[in-house]
C-alpha cells in the first residue's frame, strides 16, 4: 500500500518547505473581489451551531427558512446584517432535513469506487465558496473570457440549479419559498476547473 496522498502528488516542490511565490501584480479588475463565506451542508443544526459558536466564537447573524431547508449564517460577533456584503470569514450552514440519511463527506475520502464516494451520489459537507464582487455580470464575462464554465447564471431560479437532493427538486418536501428564489436570482455559480472539485 502506498503512503502517497492523492491530494498531494509528488512534484517539483521540496517536501516540508514553504514555497513563497513572487507576488502577482495588482489587478484593478479584481481588486475589490473578496472571499466572503464557505457553505457547508449539515445534518444537525443545533450541534453545528454549538460547535462554531462555542469553539470559534462565531454568532448566528441570521436564519432563513427557504421552505424545504433552513440556512444559518454565522460570522464574527462584530458582524451584523449590514456587514454581509463586505464581511469575510462567514459560514453558511444549509440544513436540509431530506439529507438525514445522506453520507457525510469530510473532504478526506480518496476512494473513487465506493458507493457514495466523490464519484458516486452526492453527500453533505462542502457546498461552495462565496465571493462578493462589485459587478456580477462583469465577473461572469471575465469567467467566460478565461474559458471557465458558468453553471448558474444571474436571474435563474429553477430549483434544479440549486444543488439540492432530488426529492426537493421533485417537490417531495414542499415548495422553495419565493423569498429564497429572489435571493438566488442575484447569485451566479461557476465551476472550478479542477476535476476533483465537483
Amino acid at each position: 500500500m502506498s503512503d502517497a496522498n492523492p491530494n498531494a502528488p509528488p512534484g517539483p516542490h521540496t517536501p516540508g518547505v514553504h514555497i513563497v511565490p513572487p507576488p502577482r501584480p495588482p489587478s484593478p479588475a479584481t481588486s475589490s473581489y473578496r472571499l466572503n463565506h464557505l457553505m457547508l451542508r449539515i445534518k444537525d443544526p443545533q450541534s453545528s451551531i454549538r460547535f462554531y459558536t462555542d469553539c470559534f466564537g462565531l454568532h448566528v447573524i441570521f436564519i432563513f427558512n427557504a421552505g424545504p431547508w433552513t440556512i444559518y449564517y454565522l460570522g464574527p460577533r462584530e458582524c451584523g446584517m449590514q456587514d454581509l456584503g463586505t464581511a469575510k470569514g462567514l459560514i453558511e450552514l444549509y440544513h436540509i432535513p431530506a439529507d438525514r440519511e445522506t453520507r457525510y463527506f469530510s473532504g478526506n475520502e480518496y476512494e473513487s469506487s465506493v458507493q457514495g464516494s466523490r464519484s458516486g451520489p452526492g453527500g453533505v459537507g462542502f457546498g461552495h465558496l462565496g465571493f462578493t464582487v462589485p459587478n456580477v455580470e462583469e465577473t461572469l464575462q471575465r469567467v467566460r473570457n478565461f474559458g471557465y464554465e458558468i453553471i448558474k447564471p444571474l436571474n435563474e431560479d429553477a430549483v434544479n440549479t440549486m444543488g439540492l437532493p432530488n426529492g426537493i427538486v421533485e417537490g417531495n418536501h414542499g415548495e422553495v419559498h419565493e423569498g429564497y428564489k429572489w435571493v438566488f436570482r442575484q447569485l451566479a455559480f461557476v465551476k472550478d476547473p479542477d476535476v476533483s472539485v465537483e
